[in-house]
Formats: structure tokens, C-alpha cells, sequence
């Protein structure tokens, strides 16, 4: 039991996202990571079509998306905000208990501020949040195939997809794709058809929909999220870019469906624990 909580708690570290302005480039392999400590990110709710959105996931739609995004993601004008405080870029990721070893990826310490329409408080409500990604798109891909049977989702594979090394399309396209999953350039596409299910069972498509993230093409950092149904955009949130044109376009800091991929994840590996005594 030790154990297991041990692993729940890791696994609670790395599903709280981040954001940056990527000012190094560390690069391991094919692929690099931007990032430092300092650099912060702000992000805003754009679009909130509430009667969109019970049509799209039913009267649980609150649920949907704020176990996806954080309370108070259905607030249109909502601002969220992360700082990064320290960046490890050769971290080692451990996945030997699923016999995968140890996996070259880059490690982000974070303090993030809550969703909220006024002024951010001078204390962050929470500190010390970790997320770490992956150099390689193979591991990503092993990742998930080892621990879900089945192919790559931002869903499944979501305490991965936070942040993302460059070239991002390459990266991106280097993936196995579940079906309706797809990478289009520098953005991650899923079309939905009435009645699909979540990659883990959180949710039900109740209307066919089109879901895309998106990357900034020159720091892999995810600068976006939107929601489409019938071609129109009924929910979406962007970064708020700075005026400054010295500084880059900084990450993001919400992993997208993280509860669900950390629920999905913490059951299996009691399953598995159990089974090995």
C-alpha cells in the first residue's frame, strides 16, 4: 500500500501542467525543449457557449470541462496563470515498472494561480507542481500502448502532453494516432462522432465535434485549446501574449483531461500491484 501511494503521488506531480518562455535549448537526440525559471504564462477563456456544450456532453458538461481544464474554465474573460521556478532538462522519467526503463525528458517545477476574473492573488494557490515530457515521440508512443493497449490520445497520454520539444510537427508526426486522431502541422486533431466514447471512459460524445490543441511552432509550448461543433466554435481558450516584443510566446500550464489519465493510470497499477503479491 506504501507503494502504491508513493506512485499516486508521483503520478499527481506530473499531471499538473505548466507554462514558459522558453529562453535555453538543451537538446537531447532529434529533439529540444525551451524553457527557464522566470518565465511565466497567462492564458484566457475565449469562447464559453454554454447551450453549445450541454448539446455537445449533456448536463454533465461542467464536469467535462472543468476536470479537463480547472474550476472556473467556464468563464468567459477567466484568466489563468503559472510561473516556472525551475527546469531540469536531463530528467529522467520512470516507467521500469512497466518494464520500459528509464526515459530521457525534461522536468518542470511550477507555481500556478487559479482561474479568476479579478487580479491574481501575490501568492500562488498552489507550488511545487511538476509535469515532465518526453524527448522521444517512440517512448510516448510505448507509454501509452504499455499502459492503455491501445494508441496515442491527448487524453490517454495527457501528463505527457503539456509541453512538447521541437520541431513540433515532426514530433507530433512521429506519434501512433488512435482513429479520429490525427496531427495537422503543429496542431493535434480529434474529430468526434455522436456517441464515442472518451479514450478512458470519462465522458460521451453526445453530438459530432472537432477538438483541436494547439503548439507554438518555434518553443513546442501549447498555447491553445478549441472546441468545434457544426463548424462553429463553442469553447476555447488561448494565451494572453504579452506586449512586450522582446519576450517569446511563453507554454502553457493545464494538461488537458489530466484527472481521467491519472485516474485511469492509478487503478491499473493497483491492479497490477495486487496481482503481483
Amino acid at each position: 500500500m506504501k507503494k502504491t501511494k508513493i506512485i499516486l503521488l508521483i503520478l499527481l506531480a506530473f499531471s499538473i501542467a505548466f507554462s514558459f518562455a522558453p529562453t535555453v535549448t538543451p537538446q537531447i537526440g532529434t529533439y529540444t525543449f525551451h524553457g527557464a525559471a522566470g518565465n511565466e504564462k497567462t492564458l484566457v477563456v475565449r469562447t464559453a457557449d454554454i447551450t453549445s456544450l450541454e448539446i455537445v456532453f449533456g448536463a454533465g458538461y461542467v464536469g467535462v470541462i472543468e476536470s479537463s481544464f480547472g474550476s472556473g474554465a467556464l468563464v468567459e474573460g477567466a484568466k489563468k496563470k503559472s510561473l516556472v521556478t525551475d527546469v531540469n532538462f536531463t530528467f529522467k522519467v520512470d516507467y521500469t515498472f512497466f518494464g520500459l526503463g528509464l526515459l530521457d525528458g525534461t522536468l518542470y517545477n511550477t507555481s500556478n494561480w487559479d482561474w479568476t476574473t479579478g487580479s491574481f492573488n501575490a501568492v500562488p494557490d498552489s507550488i511545487g507542481d511538476m509535469v515532465a515530457s518526453l524527448y522521444d515521440p517512440t517512448d510516448l508512443t510505448n507509454v501509452v500502448n504499455t499502459i492503455f493497449v491501445m494508441n496515442v490520445t491527448v487524453q490517454n497520454g495527457a501528463i505527457h502532453f503539456a509541453q512538447l520539444p521541437t520541431s513540433v510537427a515532426q514530433y507530433l508526426g512521429a506519434i501512433v494516432w488512435e482513429p479520429k486522431w490525427q496531427n495537422v502541422g503543429n496542431t493535434v486533431v480529434h474529430d468526434a462522432v455522436a456517441g464515442d466514447w472518451h479514450s478512458l471512459y470519462a465522458f460521451q460524445y453526445l453530438h459530432d465535434c472537432t477538438e483541436t490543441w494547439s503548439y507554438d511552432s518555434t518553443y513546442g509550448s501549447w498555447i491553445g485549446y478549441k472546441l468545434q461543433a457544426n463548424s462553429t466554435t463553442i469553447y476555447e481558450f488561448s494565451i494572453e501574449l504579452t506586449t512586450a516584443p522582446e519576450v517569446p510566446i511563453p507554454g502553457f500550464e493545464l494538461s488537458v483531461l489530466t484527472v481521467a489519465s491519472l485516474s485511469a493510470m492509478v487503478v491499473l497499477i493497483f491492479v497490477i500491484m495486487k496481482k503481483r503479491k
